[in-house]
């Protein structure tokens, strides 16, 4: 049963950027008045960005307001392996990236939707940035929990038989290592195992 008495979080529109560029505007939950500038407060993104691996879906940060636009969190420049500093709480997810085409006879459609279903198996939550035409593949953002691989979510998405192929954008797929040719016995070993076989 609903608990009416419990208010849901008011969702609002942020902006992302870093230092002025890749800006995006995702949704998040408004958690309240934050310290920083005036009128900055905590929210909680509900969406996967799409030009920001960190943060994703499920992690709260802290947006200011700006003179013209959406409340801002700014990456402030920040290497990758420091943007736990930029983030307040860690939602525990990271993002992934996925190429989707219908297989012959599908639709784009039905196809995400499939997706969509096999990534909940697995407690992803899964966006689409555009759909398939025109022969084009369709793109999808993934925010995958930590501790699950990019090799695990591919082999489990491969184990729903989707109605599509599947290409990993990012991160970009390790390499399996070569397989090393047999070694040859060297002539003079081969000799004597012929010389003992007579």
């Amino acid at each position: 049963m609903r608990d009416v008495g419990k208010q849901q979080p008011k969702a609002i529109k942020v902006c992302l950027s870093n230092e002025g560029d890749d800006q995006e505007t995702p949704w998040a939950h408004d958690l309240g008045p934050a310290s920083g500038p005036k009128g900055s407060r905590k929210v909680r993104l509900v969406n996967v960005p799409f030009m920001h691996a960190k943060p994703t879906w499920g992690d709260v940060i802290v947006v200011s307001p700006v003179e013209d636009g959406f409340p801002t969190w700014d990456r402030e420049g920040v290497p990758f392996s420091k943007i736990g500093t930029r983030i307040l709480d860690d939602g525990g997810r990271w993002a992934m990236i996925v190429d989707y085409q219908p297989k012959r006879g599908t639709g784009g459609d039905a196809v995400f939707d499939a997706l969509a279903r096999a990534c909940g198996e697995l407690d992803m939550v899964c966006e689409g940035a555009w759909g398939p035409e025109a022969g084009s593949p369709g793109r999808a953002y993934l925010a995958v929990m930590d501790g699950t691989s990019d090799t695990a979510v591919m082999n489990h998405l491969a184990r729903a038989e989707l109605p599509c192929t599947l290409t990993q954008i990012h991160p970009t797929p390790r390499k399996k290592p070569a397989k090393k040719p047999a070694k040859k016995p060297a002539a003079k070993k081969l000799a004597a195992k012929r010389k003992k076989s007579r």
